[in-house]
């Protein structure tokens, strides 16, 4: 599976904001899954690709997913279910082949910078806030506060999460189950 965009232009690569630093270089890189023997790529030009046979064949799912995406921004499994975090939201699928979208209250969809798993839970980062999509649920859920920068890094231990920050260092956040 080739890559054929064009290469990004990185001559203000450290001359922006962290924000746009950091979009720049989260568009430089393809997005990866692996489960066994199934893997997804989301590829810089846009196009969502699965593999049954360990990258033996591909299957281009662009068109099925529930909206037009420019940039992958994460791809994860929570069990057998995968999950596409885009630029225009986050959709899932228990079979690669039927997708949904994932939704807020209002039925919005949030723009999820990162995704990380704990068991069957996905946890996002959207603007300045961190989400938790439970098993069985299509509705994100808001579990922090606002954070007072830029999130950039996620990692959860048990009911305790923390939030990497651009400028505030590391945050620490007790979850309610």
């Amino acid at each position: 599976l080739k890559d054929e965009a064009e290469p990004p232009n990185l001559s203000n690569l450290y001359s922006g904001e962290y924000a746009e630093t950091t979009n720049l270089i989260q568009s430089l890189s393809v997005k990866l899954a692996v489960s066994g023997k199934t893997v997804y790529v989301g590829k810089r030009d846009g196009h969502l690709f699965q593999s049954f046979d360990e990258g033996d064949t591909w299957n281009d799912l662009t068109l099925k997913l529930p909206f037009a995406s420019v940039d992958f921004n994460a791809i994860v499994f929570a069990g057998s279910t995968v999950y596409v975090a885009t630029n225009r939201g986050v959709a899932y699928s228990e079979d690669g082949t039927t997708w949904q979208a994932a939704t807020d209250d209002d039925g919005g969809q949030l723009v999820m910078n990162r995704l990380i798993v704990e068991g069957a839970t996905v946890y996002g980062i959207a603007g300045q806030h961190v989400y938790r999509l439970k098993e069985n649920s299509d509705t994100w859920e808001q579990v922090t506060p606002e954070i007072p920068d830029i999130a950039f890094s996620l990692a959860i231990d048990a009911n305790t999460l923390y939030v990497g920050t651009a400028g505030r260092g590391v945050l620490r956040f007790a979850l309610d189950e």
